[in-house]
Order: structure tokens, then C-alpha cells, then sequence
């Protein structure tokens, strides 16, 4: 076979492979479109917008790049499947299992998350501004340089959550579990820590100004380069912060024995 007999032949193989794996992805898309169920397919940069995937079945996708903007993915299993990038603004995902998922850099602002499985999950970098995680699984959830700008945290599950430099402000993290979380660095001004359960976190060189505290549990947490200040706060095994003692119970507040915080 001669070199332009033989160039010629690896070209329409490649044509050929090319053409397969276009066909293969219509036919995942297809898939998906007639049976609500396409696991491990093919579906990155797909435009699903109009599809209604409440209860699909898309355990490992790949759906990096996707546009699922405003869709209905209600308890869809969506277990380690591939979001990067993806665009999941204003989608409902409420009870949605994404565990192990990867969502580095998704847009999720304003997506409805209740109650969704996100343990372990990767979202690193990613914009949850204003979302909805009421009551939704973070643990140990990669949630780094994230934007959680007046999300709604109340209940959630952060156990070991790493947030490292991730911006919360005016968050709601209400009755919110962060055992162990790594909050380092992380923007808290403003956001409500009511009987917030802070146990063994990790809350060094974090902006809490203004952040609200009352019945905070902080026992065994690192402070370190955090300044509770200008709220003056009472720490023991739980932390109550007033701006003045201007009444009896606040008073009786600051008579509690003070326990030195680790540093």
C-alpha cells in the first residue's frame, strides 16, 4: 500500500469513528429523551432545557458543559455523574442523590437543592448564590472558593465540610450540623449561626462580622486569627454574643464562667 493509498484509508477511519461517536451521543440523547434513564452516557454540552428528568436516571453521565437551566431534576440519581461547568441555575434538585458528584464550577444560583444528597461531592469553586440547601447532605463535601452568598443552609449536614475561603455571606445556617468543617478563611459576615453546631471546626482567619450567634456550639473549635469582636460573646460550651448586656438575662450571660478557647 503506498503512503497516499494509506493516508487516505487512515482518514475515512477516522471519519468513520468520528461519525460513530456523534451517533452514539444522539443515541444516548435519544435514550434519555424515550426512558428518563441514561447511565454513563454521553451527554456533554447537551442542551436539556425542555426535558423534564424528574426521577432520571443519570448515575455516572457525563454531562460537563450541560445546559440544565431551570430543569425539573427532582430525586434524579445523579450519583458521581460529571457536572462540570454545567449550568443548573434555577433547577430543581430538590432530593436529587449527587453523591461523589463532580461539580467544580457549576452555576446553581437559586436552585432548589432540599434535601438533596451532596456528600462528598466536589463543589469547588461553584455559585450557589441564594440556592436552597435546606436540609441537603454536604458531608464532607468539597465546597472551596464557593459563592454561598444568602444561601439557605438551615439543617444542613456539613460534617467535615471543607469551605476553605468560600464567601457565606448572609448565609442561613440555622440549627446547621458543621462538625469537623474546615472554615478557614471563609467569609461569615452576616450570616445567622442560631444553634449552629460549630463542635471541632476549624474557624481560623474567618470574617464573622456581623454575623449572628445565639446558642452557637463552639466547644474544641480553633479560633485562631478570628476576631470575635465587636460583639462581645461569652464562650464555654456554647457561645452567646450581645452587642451590650441590656438586659437581666443578658447580664446573667456575662456571669457564666469564661472557658480559654484553644490557640
Amino acid at each position: 500500500m503506498n503512503f497516499t493509498t494509506l493516508a487516505l484509508s487512515v482518514l475515512l477511519s477516522t471519519l468513520g469513528w468520528a461519525t460513530v461517536a456523534q451517533a452514539e451521543s444522539e443515541s444516548d440523547l435519544q435514550q434519555l429523551r424515550t426512558t428518563n434513564r441514561c447511565p454513563e452516557c454521553d451527554l456533554r454540552g447537551a442542551d436539556l432545557q425542555q426535558f423534564d428528568l424528574r426521577g432520571a436516571n443519570l448515575f455516572k453521565a457525563q454531562l460537563q458543559g450541560a445546559n440544565l437551566r431551570g430543569v425539573d431534576l427532582r430525586s434524579a440519581n445523579l450519583n458521581q455523574a460529571n457536572l462540570y461547568k454545567a449550568d443548573l441555575t434555577q433547577a430543581n434538585l430538590a432530593d436529587a442523590n449527587l453523591f461523589d458528584a463532580n461539580l467544580r464550577n457549576t452555576l446553581l444560583e437559586r436552585a432548589d437543592l432540599r434535601e438533596a444528597d451532596l456528600s462528598q461531592a466536589d463543589l469547588a469553586q461553584v455559585n450557589l448564590i441564594k440556592a436552597d440547601l435546606r436540609d441537603a447532605s454536604l458531608v464532607s463535601a468539597n465546597l472551596s472558593q464557593s459563592y454561598l452568598n444568602q444561601s439557605n443552609l438551615e439543617n444542613a449536614d456539613l460534617r467535615q465540610a471543607f469551605l476553605f475561603n468560600s464567601d457565606l455571606e448572609a448565609a442561613n445556617l440555622t440549627k446547621a450540623n458543621l462538625l469537623g468543617a474546615d472554615l478557614r478563611r471563609a467569609n461569615l459576615d452576616r450570616a445567622i449561626l442560631e444553634s449552629t453546631n460549630l463542635t471541632a471546626t476549624i474557624v481560623a482567619d474567618t470574617n464573622i462580622d456581623r454575623a449572628e450567634f445565639s446558642q452557637t456550639i463552639l466547644r474544641g473549635s480553633v479560633l485562631q486569627g478570628t476576631d470575635l469582636a465587636p460583639v462581645v460573646c461569652i464562650i464555654s460550651n456554647v457561645v452567646n454574643c450581645v452587642i451590650v448586656p441590656a438586659s437581666e438575662e443578658a447580664e446573667d450571660l456575662f456571669s457564666q464562667p469564661e472557658i480559654e478557647n484553644p490557640r
